[in-house]
Formats: structure tokens, C-alpha cells, sequence
């Protein structure tokens, strides 16, 4: 029945075949006994595919239910009944697209939400090492400086001390050879 559902329903070009499948199958799963709204709706598509269509095919089928014992009311109200399988249908759809939804969106959300958590960290450590590596930097200027200036100051002492030593020696020479002309 379903598949005949499935023909009889079929409502445009841009309805989606899964999701008229799957009412339909709701349909055909919630299909009362007897002569009722959804055999009216079969018996209205076959008189479509023999080119009856509009008020003659409702006159048409409607003749074949009453013959069958079944009145207006009685189609209406199982009618209004499908109505409901179809609603309830629409709310079960609802909460398994919430579902759904918050699987699979939420749980990017919060993906999202961790990952820019982590790169707020990872900018922060980046920040730490900058300055880590600025205040090295400023050391080894310091260190270069004092290495600079205590090369200066070793060079001059190097300079007195052998400026000093000379002229010790120069003066310890001069008196040894005053000592041995003696």
C-alpha cells in the first residue's frame, strides 16, 4: 500500500522523495480497516490515470465509498485521523532534528568554543616567549656591554702593567749596569 501511497500523494516536483516515502510509510503503518480516507485517495488516483480528473473524480470515488457503505462523515473523520499521524509524524521529526541538531551543531559550537580557547592560550604563551626572548635580548646587549668595557679595562691595565713592568726592568738594567761597572 505504501508505494501506492506514495503515487497517489505525490504533491510537486520539489517535494522530497525520502520524506514522502516516509510519511507515507506512517500512513500505511496507521491505515484503519475498511474503506476509509486513504483507499478514497487510491481510488481517486486511478480515476487520474484514466484522465478523470477534478469534481468528477471525487463524485467517482465518493460513489464507490458510499456504495461500500460510507458516508462523508465517515471519510472526513479518517480523514482528520491521518491529519493527526501526519502531525505527530511532524513532531517526532521536530525533536529528532533538535536532536540532531544539537549533536551535531552544538557539538561543533563547543568544539569551536575549546579550539579558540586553546589559540587565546597558545597567543598568550607566544606573548610569554616574545617577552622571554626580549628580555634575553636586552641581557646579551647588557653582557655585550660589559664585555666591551671590561675589554677596554683589561687593555688598559695590560697597558699600565707593561708600561709599569718595562719600565721596572728598564730601571733594574740600568742599575745592573751601573752595578758592574763598579
Amino acid at each position: 500500500m505504501e508505494e501506492k501511497l506514495i503515487q497517489a500523494f505525490r504533491p510537486s516536483a520539489e517535494a522530497d522523495e525520502k520524506s514522502l516515502q516516509f510519511l507515507c510509510k506512517a500512513l500505511a503503518r496507521k491505515n484503519q480497516n475498511g474503506f476509509d480516507y486513504l483507499e478514497f485517495k487510491l481510488a481517486l488516483h486511478e480515476m487520474e490515470k484514466m484522465e478523470i480528473k477534478g469534481e468528477l473524480a471525487f463524485r467517482s470515488a465518493f460513489a464507490t465509498a458510499s456504495a461500500l457503505g460510507v458516508d462523508q462523515s465517515h471519510l472526513l473523520g479518517s480523514l482528520d485521523n491521518y491529519l493527526k499521524v501526519l502531525e505527530q509524524e511532524s513532531l517526532d521529526f521536530d525533536k529528532a532534528l533538535e536532536s540532531a541538531m544539537l549533536r551535531k551543531i552544538q557539538t561543533r559550537k563547543e568544539d569551536i568554543a575549546k579550539l579558540e580557547a586553546k589559540i587565546v592560550s597558545f597567543k598568550e604563551e607566544i606573548a610569554r616567549i616574545e617577552q622571554a626572548i626580549a628580555e634575553g635580548q636586552k641581557r646579551i646587549v647588557s653582557f655585550q656591554d660589559e664585555i666591551d668595557t671590561a675589554e677596554v679595562d683589561l687593555q688598559q691595565t695590560e697597558k699600565t702593567f707593561r708600561t709599569t713592568y718595562t719600565q721596572l726592568i728598564q730601571l733594574m738594567e740600568a742599575d745592573r749596569a751601573m752595578i758592574k761597572n763598579l
